[in-house]
């Protein structure tokens, strides 16, 4: 059933502004002159060819019904076949070796299933055309599959590309005419007093076995004759005919108490509308099919005397309706399109700053009208949006500026002041000679961490910073660990944030190295996996219990992994780069600690442009 609630919303909500104006001008115009004009003849016509038109598809219906009952009995013995696992089990044995297990397979299986489905209707008959050459001794419902391999009509079935199929309708002879049981040859040519020709429905189905391959063709052999008897039940008038043909649009028979010439057939059958030309007369055609041979069943009734009176009306009533959709449909269209052509500019417009999210479009629509307001008021809300957005960008852009700046000048402040007392310190011991290395040193580290005012530097620059940062603080410290370096040269020249290792070479260094006094080894390496390089910093100090390292109850070098540099250099690295990337540390007690930081590999190309940004 039609869901008019459906339709309505469809219409109200779906369709376009367009379509909907010129739906409604054509039905305000059509439907009257529809009504006025139908009204005149619809009476009279439609009531008779009603009563007519009811009368021919309850028949029709009865009768497809019946004829599909008895050809559906051959396909369910096409199944009985088909899932006969005892007789598949038959066609797929090699009996060439076997006479005894032939003979009881005939006496078992194989003449007991033919009889039993030749008992449900002992008018039609069956033929298997095996590829078990071992299974034929002259059984009359066994037949080689040779007898078919030329045979165009079963080329699909023995390709395995279809599994069931009607054959053309043939002639074929009845053997032992006199038995209820007798069967059909389709060569059979002795034509002796007994035996006679009938015409013959043929539903062919292939057996395969559990892998798929063929193991035959079963044929159901239905007479024709047999489908009369429901021809003969009709209740037609004096003037209706009716044939029924099969899918190639020969005629199997024909009934009823009039005729129809095969000449028409064609035309009828070619034509959707159930009104047809038949022996140049009007008819009232009813046709269904057949669905399980796709043959097709035909009623027709002349209907020449009932419009005769009316035609004239007819004709005028039906040449205006079709004028009238005809210039409606024009008008309503041109109309519609007319007043919705600057409806869609506008929505294509909107439609461009949505996929592309650029607002520098006007909208220039002319007029004073609903449209023309809405492209003013649209005009309105972007100007105000392009301000909202450039204030908001200008915003972050300096708060990001701001938060870098404040976190950068937060790292280590007291680094140069313990430079400085070091270096006094050691004027007037031996250590005076290692000064002018460590002056360098620290006129390098900080040369490299000023970087012209960029945010952002080379890794080979941030990496030459932290040897100057090393070499200072084993001279302040007097110090004697190993370091090692293990630099992949991929990540040299790539982009990072600078300053981004130095709080967490400080952190092993004063605090997990210093306290160890000998035997210390600090290990930096930087590498590139996939688009991230990732820096490590080992070193095998005094270490913790990294499980405990957001707990309460931490140790003293625990809340330095949790101070103020590392938090701030953690906050640098997801302002700079997002939460994705972040800083992980592992540690055991006396066993060390590792640091490991992971950013966006950058390469050379995008050096420059990420210094802007960053």
């Amino acid at each position: 059933m039609i869901n008019f609630r459906k339709v309505h919303r469809n219409f109200t909500f779906n369709l376009k502004l367009r379509y909907k104006l010129s739906l409604v001008y054509m039905a305000v115009i059509i439907v009257p002159i529809v009504v006025v004009g139908e009204y005149s003849y619809q009476k009279s016509e439609g009531f008779m060819i009603k009563e007519a038109e009811s009368s021919l598809e309850k028949e029709l219906n009865q009768v497809t019904e019946d004829i599909n009952y008895k050809l559906d009995l051959s396909r369910k013995e096409s199944d009985a076949l088909f899932n006969n696992k005892q007789l598949r089990t038959a066609l797929m044995t090699d009996f060439s070796q076997d006479i005894q297990g032939l003979n009881e397979a005939y006496i078992d299986v194989i003449d007991p299933t033919f009889y039993n489905l030749r008992l449900i209707q002992p008018s039609a008959d069956i033929m298997i055309y095996t590829t078990n050459q071992s299974l034929l001794s002259g059984n009359r419902n066994i037949a080689s599959i040779d007898e078919i391999a030329d045979n165009p009509n079963y080329k699909k079935l023995l390709n395995n590309e279809i599994q069931f199929s009607w054959l053309p309708t043939s002639s074929m002879i009845k053997v032992n005419q006199n038995s209820e049981l007798g069967y059909y040859t389709l060569r059979d040519k002795a034509g002796s007093t007994d035996k006679q020709y009938e015409k013959i429905l043929t539903f062919s189905r292939s057996i395969n076995s559990y892998n798929g391959s063929l193991l035959g063709i079963a044929d159901m052999y239905i007479p024709v004759k047999m489908l009369d008897d429901v021809f003969k039940n009709l209740k037609l008038s004096e003037e209706c005919a009716g044939i029924y043909i099969d899918e190639r649009r020969q005629v199997l028979t024909s009934f009823g108490h009039g005729s129809i010439a095969d000449s028409s057939i064609n035309t009828v059958l070619s034509t959707s509308s159930r009104f047809g030309t038949i022996k140049d007369k009007d008819h009232i055609l009813v046709y269904g099919k057949t669905p399980l041979n796709h043959a097709t069943i035909l009623i027709s009734y002349p209907k020449s005397y009932i419009t005769d009176q009316i035609a004239s009306i007819r004709n005028i009533t039906r040449l205006t309706i079709v004028l009238s959709i005809v210039l409606v449909a024009i008008i309503s269209f041109l109309l519609a399109n007319l007043i919705t052509k600057r409806l869609d500019k506008l929505m294509d417009k909107i439609k461009h700053i949505r996929d592309t999210g650029n607002t520098d479009i006007t909208f220039n629509t002319p007029g004073h009208d609903e449209v023309a307001d809405i492209g003013k008021l649209l005009n309105t809300m972007i100007s105000r949006i392009n301000k909202l957005t450039e204030k908001q960008l200008e915003a972050e852009v300096a708060k990001k500026a701001m938060e870098m700046e404040i976190l950068q000048a937060q790292i280590n402040p007291h680094f140069l002041y313990n430079s400085l007392s070091s270096m006094k310190w050691a004027v007037n011991t031996p250590k005076y000679k290692d000064l002018d290395g460590v002056i360098d040193s620290l006129v390098r580290f900080y040369r490299l961490s000023l970087n012209k005012g960029k945010e952002t530097i080379r890794v080979r620059d941030e990496l030459q910073l932290i040897r100057e940062y090393v070499n200072v603080q084993k001279f302040t410290y007097d110090a004697n660990y190993k370091v090692e370096w293990d630099i992949d040269e991929q990540v040299a020249d790539c982009a990072c944030m600078k300053l981004i290792l130095q709080p967490f070479v400080e952190n092993a260094i004063l605090h997990g190295l210093n306290p160890k006094k000998t035997g210390g080894l600090l290990r930096i390496a930087a590498y590139l996996e996939g688009s991230s390089i990732f820096f490590i910093i080992d070193d095998n100090g005094l270490g913790f219990d990294a499980r405990t390292l957001n707990s309460s109850a931490s140790s003293e070098l625990q809340q330095l992994y949790k101070g103020f540099g590392i938090e701030n250099s953690r906050k640098r690295i997801k302002l700079a780069y997002g939460d994705q990337y972040d800083v992980t540390i592992k540690s055991q007690p006396s066993a060390g600690t590792r640091v490991i930081i992971e950013i966006p590999a950058a390469g050379p190309a995008t050096f420059k442009k990420q210094s802007s940004q960053i």
